[in-house]
Formats: C-alpha cells, sequence, structure tokens
C-alpha cells in the first residue's frame, strides 16, 4: 500500500499575490489607462508580431506582479503572468501562477478586472491560459525539484478548476488542456514520491527494531536500510515522470446573441484616449496604436457599422509590423490563434450570426495579426447584413491589400503549429476581391493566384503539384518580366519547403540571368528580390549538405554585396538578424 504524503505549500512569496487586498478596487479599470498597463501591453504584444523570443519576460513577470499586488487584480494580467513564469521558470514557474489564479478567483472574484458582469471575458482568459499552457506543458518531463513543482501545479489547478466551476453563472471556463497535460506528469510523481516516502517508513521501522532488539540483548546491528531514506524525496521525484498525454482540444464557446447595430454611429459617444506626444517617436507611436486600439474596441461594440473603428483597429494592430515575423521553412515561432476562439467564429457562422462573427473574428485579429482567415470571415459577414456595412467591407478589403502589398509573402507562410496564415479558401478570396477590388492597383494578378494555388497544395504536402503550378505560370508569360517574377516565386516556393538542391541550381541561373541582362539597371526591385532569397537560402539551416564551405563564404559575399548597393536598408535588416 502506498505511503500518504503531504505536499508542501509553495514558499515563494510571489505565490501570496493573490491573497493580497488592493488599497482601491474601485481604480482597477482606470489602471488600464495608464502608462503602466500600457507598457506591459506593448511588451505582450511583441509576441503576437515576433513570437514569444521578442518578449522580455523576466521584466515583463516582475511589472505584472507588482500590479496585481498594489494596482489591479487584473485576470488577463494575471494569466500572462502564469504564461510568462512558465517560460522563465518552468513548472516552478507554472506553480505560482495558478496559486495566484486560485486566490484571485477564491478571494476576489467579486471585485477583480474585467468586472463580474463580464462573464465571458473571464472565461476567455482563462480558456488562453488552459490551451497556451496545454499545448507548451504537453510531452515536457520535469527534472529535479521541478517534479514536485509540478504536482503543485496540478493540485492547485484543481482547485481553480473546482472554484471556478462554483462561481460561474453563465459561461463556463476551460482548463481541461491544462489539466489533461499534467495529469501524467502528477500521477507519475506522486507515485515515486509515495514510493519513496514508503520505503523511508519501511526502512525507519526496520531500524527502530533492530534497536530495540539489541537493546534487548539479541546483539543484532543496527539495519543500513535506514541509509536508503535518507536525501530528499522531491528531488528524485520526476525520475520516472513520462511526458504528458496530447491535450484535447477544450470544449467549444457558446455562441453570443445577436446585437442590433447603432443606427447612428456618429452618434455613439466614445472615449478619446489621451496619447503622449512627449518622448522619442517610439513611445509616441506606441502610445497613438494603443490610443487607437481602445477606439477600435469601443466602435465594435456600440457602432460596429462604422468603416473608422475598422480603420483604427487595423491601423492599432498593423502600424506595430514594419517586417516579416521570423521564419524556419515556412513555419513561424508565432502560437496560433485560440482553439476556443476558432470553434466559437465556427459555431457564429453557423448560427447565422453575423454580427456576432464580426465582432468576435475583429477580436481575435487584434490578438492575431498574421491570421488572415479572419479578415475573410469578417467580410462575408458583412455581405450578409447588406448595404450598412458595404463601406466598412470596403475599408477591410482595402487595409488587407495595403498589408499584403507591404508584406506579400506572408501569405505563403503558418503559425508555430503549422496552421496556415491563410488557407486555400481565404487566398482564393482575396485573388478574387482584395486584389482586384479592395485597393490594389489594375486588376487580379494572375501570378498572386498561381503562386497561392501552388502554396496550398504544398501546405496539403504536395509539393510537386505546387511546384508545377508555378511552372505552368511561367511556361505561359509573354513578358521577360513576368517570367522572372514567377521565377521568384518558384524559387520562394522551393525555400519554404526545403528543396534546397534545385533552389540553388535555379538562384544560380537566375544570378546569371540578371547579370547578363544588367537587370539591376532596369528592374532594381527584381534584383533587391533575388539577391533576398539567395541570402536566405545561403542561410539556411542545411545549406552545407548542398554548397561546401569554400564555395558558400565568397557566394554570401558576392550576393551581399549586390544587395547593399542596390538596398542597403535591406542588407543591414537581413544581418541584423543573424
Amino acid at each position: 500500500m502506498a505511503e500518504e504524503i503531504v505536499i508542501p505549500e509553495l514558499s515563494d512569496p510571489r505565490a501570496e499575490v493573490g491573497k493580497v487586498a488592493l488599497a482601491n478596487t474601485d481604480a482597477q479599470e482606470e489602471f488600464r489607462d495608464s502608462p503602466e498597463f500600457e507598457e506591459l501591453e506593448a511588451e505582450f504584444r511583441k509576441m503576437e508580431i515576433d513570437g514569444p523570443s521578442a518578449v522580455n519576460w523576466k521584466m515583463l513577470n516582475e511589472k505584472t506582479v507588482d500590479v496585481l499586488m498594489e494596482n489591479s487584480k487584473d485576470l488577463v494580467l494575471a494569466t500572462r503572468l502564469a504564461y510568462g513564469l512558465f517560460l522563465e521558470e518552468d513548472f516552478k514557474g507554472l506553480a505560482i501562477g495558478v496559486k495566484i489564479l486560485e486566490d484571485m478567483s477564491k478571494d476576489h472574484w467579486e471585485d477583480m478586472t474585467p468586472p463580474v458582469r463580464r462573464e465571458r471575458g473571464r472565461a476567455g482568459a482563462f480558456d488562453w491560459f488552459a490551451e497556451k499552457l496545454g499545448s507548451l506543458v504537453e510531452g515536457k518531463t520535469p527534472e529535479g525539484d521541478q517534479g514536485l513543482a509540478a504536482l503543485q501545479a496540478h493540485d492547485y489547478l484543481l482547485e481553480l478548476d473546482t472554484a471556478l466551476e462554483q462561481k460561474f453563472t453563465k459561461s463556463q471556463a476551460a482548463l481541461g488542456p491544462l489539466i489533461r497535460a499534467l495529469r501524467p506528469i502528477a500521477k507519475n510523481v506522486r507515485s515515486v514520491l509515495e514510493e519513496e516516502a514508503r520505503k523511508k517508513a519501511e526502512a525507519e521501522a526496520a531500524a527502530k527494531a533492530a534497536e530495540e532488539a539489541k537493546e534487548a540483548g539479541g546483539g543484532a546491528a543496527v539495519s543500513p536500510a535506514s541509509e536508503a531514506a535518507s536525501g530528499s524525496a522531491p528531488a528524485n521525484a520526476a525520475a520516472a515522470a513520462e511526458p504528458a498525454a496530447g491535450a484535447v482540444e477544450p470544449a467549444q464557446s457558446a455562441a453570443p446573441a445577436p446585437q442590433t447595430a447603432s443606427p447612428n454611429p456618429s452618434a455613439v459617444p466614445i472615449a478619446v484616449p489621451e496619447v503622449a506626444v512627449d518622448g522619442d517617436a517610439d513611445a509616441a507611436f506606441t502610445s497613438l496604436f494603443n490610443a487607437a486600439g481602445k477606439v477600435a474596441s469601443s466602435s465594435r461594440q456600440h457602432a460596429p457599422q462604422d468603416p473608422r473603428g475598422y480603420l483604427c483597429a487595423r491601423f492599432a494592430v498593423w502600424g506595430r509590423i514594419t517586417v516579416m515575423p521570423p521564419v524556419n521553412g515556412g513555419k513561424s515561432s508565432l502560437p496560433p490563434p485560440q482553439k476556443n476562439r476558432i470553434a466559437e467564429l465556427q459555431a457564429l457562422k453557423g448560427a447565422g450570426n453575423h454580427l456576432g462573427l464580426i465582432q468576435s473574428a475583429e477580436g481575435a485579429f487584434m490578438s492575431s495579426p498574421f491570421w488572415i482567415d479572419a479578415h475573410f470571415m469578417i467580410c462575408e459577414a458583412m455581405s450578409a447584413l447588406g448595404s450598412d456595412y458595404d463601406a466598412a467591407r470596403l475599408l477591410v478589403e482595402g487595409e488587407l491589400a495595403g498589408f499584403l502589398k507591404r508584406l506579400p509573402d506572408v501569405l505563403g507562410l503558418s503559425f508555430s503549429d503549422g496552421t496556415p496564415f491563410a488557407s486555400g479558401e481565404t487566398k482564393a478570396w482575396i485573388n478574387e476581391s482584395v486584389a482586384a477590388g479592395g485597393g490594389a492597383s489594375g486588376g487580379a494578378d494572375p501570378l498572386t493566384g498561381a503562386a497561392s494555388t501552388a502554396a496550398s497544395l504544398a501546405q496539403a504536402g504536395k509539393v510537386v503539384e505546387g511546384l508545377a503550378v508555378l511552372k505552368d505560370y511561367c511556361a505561359g508569360c509573354r513578358a521577360e518580366r513576368d517570367w522572372f517574377r514567377g521565377q521568384l516565386k518558384l524559387s520562394e516556393l522551393c525555400l519554404q519547403f526545403d528543396v534546397l538542391q534545385p533552389l540553388v541550381a535555379q538562384l544560380s541561373r537566375l544570378r546569371k540571368t540578371a547579370e547578363d541582362a544588367n537587370l539591376a539597371a532596369w528592374e532594381p526591385d527584381l534584383v533587391v528580390e533575388l539577391a533576398r532569397l539567395s541570402w536566405r537560402s545561403l542561410n539556411h539551416k542545411n545549406i552545407r549538405q548542398v554548397i561546401s564551405d569554400n564555395d558558400l563564404v565568397p557566394l554570401k559575399a558576392s550576393v551581399m554585396e549586390t544587395l547593399s548597393i542596390l538596398d542597403l536598408g535591406a542588407a543591414a535588416e537581413l544581418t541584423g538578424k543573424r
């Protein structure tokens, strides 16, 4: 029979933050308009543009702990803290984060932020926390005393889940993904601790019996078994911990009821946030973007047919993005959209709740700026709502066209789990509607359609078929410029999907063609794009399987020389990220 064990409480003082009462609970919502909150928000948003590694988690975690202690019991900040603590401190950090959430939910349910009337907002914060951390914990094995911390995190999470079942009245938080990810780890750690406790108890009993026998004159020596009981149990607790089982997708969120749009957007009062213009340009822009985001959120709720709200949203989100996210083989490090949010959008679409779909998809876009599918859903729903939404729809299409003109390669990329930024259906819509009438100059570009089709095939595992689509496009080109652009897209697809040997030969041929035709004098932009692709390919992690070091060094120097002459900024950008 397993020996019963007592799991110690956390000794880290940060674990007590959730219990501490605030001096003024009425000032919590005002804190969200403060420069301190904007600083935390801006730092966290870096993850949505450049991935988790772009965030200064140590700074963000420390400042968030201070805010939760002194300024606001903000649930959104607390869930982000749990995520950041896990990234920085592994299971020890997770245990602290979950404990803070448990105490906040038990002791401050009525006065924490978002307010209790916004149950769906609170549920969404918990859903994000469980889904994001569940995928990180899944398959991870704790080492050393992290095993005990994993067990503590699991037990605190069960307490939190029980508390939330009692607190929520209309909504429901789906903590299942994280519970299921932690369960097998906690089970194995608990088994190890119980076994060590049993052995220690047996050794102590044997030693006691031997001592009693010796005192009684039996002459028996003290059993050395007691030595086996020495040492800290938690230090070995993780030795048998196995990777967690795959997390099951959280339950689908309930679709919100349809809402009635305001008949007169201009009459709706919207608070105008203060914009700080003092200080450096970056701080001023950040303040401006944050203010635009707040206006957009308010407009989305009160005047959803007003195009100005959608303009503010895209300015607030896309205005921060100046370069492509880091990618490797077509896959970025950006986290994918929440599964709960995707399920909610599907439910809203199925129920014909077009206004609810617009509002939810706009929220998804604000938190996942590269998820192009959200714009397709928004424009479809706006079309279904009729002429009142025509201006807003055209605005969304036009802003998307401008974004894709700045960063055309995003359509071929995916999130960290392989989810494409834009599905095949979305790419077809972009080619038919956005490129043709949403703000791009001229008609739809045939190359855009061919490249979208090719990328969709490659994402589905049909790389050869995708390459054939672009090959056919090039074969049908009458103008040499169009042919060259098609060859660049062909090369780009090879790079995205690690078709390295053909890629090296292809780029070598294109560089020779560009040199023979003196293309740098006539079409410098095409040569810059060729140099960019060449540089990215020459820095591929497996390039030395194709090109020897003796050939690689002078080739990189030649490509960088060309790029520096034609576009010094692009050259600096590429070398600065290496």
